[in-house]
């Protein structure tokens, strides 16, 4: 395994990893996980506030909701990209975001994007499938062996240089 991504699954979304993991990668590249709100920012084309990262009118062919039955390369979907040219902002995975915080009983953090995978069999789970870029999931924060999730990932930015 060497540490690296399956083959032919190198511009695949990271996956199976915690809120904790996220952040150390994001520290070792040099960068940090988006907060909630920058999130959103980017994903609705700033003050465009668009409902979907390439417009206002749903259109799955712009965005993994499950024909492929899994996760798909970062690039695959071209029509759905933000202006900015940001790929997968809804579908594909969902996305952990820098927010961190408690109901006094519970620690969770807040996911954005949706993700190919939406569960039909039972109300109890979790919204699936491509999200409207103003929706945000609370994800339950337990402990590492559970908070890994085949459809929860991450992405990384930089804070701009004045």
């Amino acid at each position: 395994m060497n540490n690296a991504p399956p083959a032919g699954q190198e511009n695949y979304p990271v996956v199976w990893i915690t809120l904790d993991d996220a952040r150390v990668y994001a520290k070792w590249a040099g960068k940090r996980l988006p907060t909630e709100a920058e999130w959103q920012w980017a994903a609705q084309n700033g003050k465009e506030e668009t409902t979907y990262p390439w417009g206002n009118n749903f259109d799955s062919t712009a965005v993994n909701t499950g024909q492929w039955k899994g996760s798909t390369s970062i690039n695959t979907f071209e029509k759905g990209k933000t202006k900015l040219g940001l790929f997968d902002m809804s579908g594909n995975i969902w996305q952990m975001t820098e927010s961190e915080r408690t109901d006094g009983y519970n620690n969770f953090l807040i996911l954005r994007g949706g993700s190919w995978y939406a569960n039909r069999a039972s109300e109890w789970y979790a919204d699936g499938r491509a999200q409207k870029t103003n929706f945000g999931a609370k994800y339950l924060l337990t402990w590492a062996g559970l908070d890994r999730c085949a459809t929860v990932g991450f992405r990384c930015v930089v804070d701009i240089q004045n």
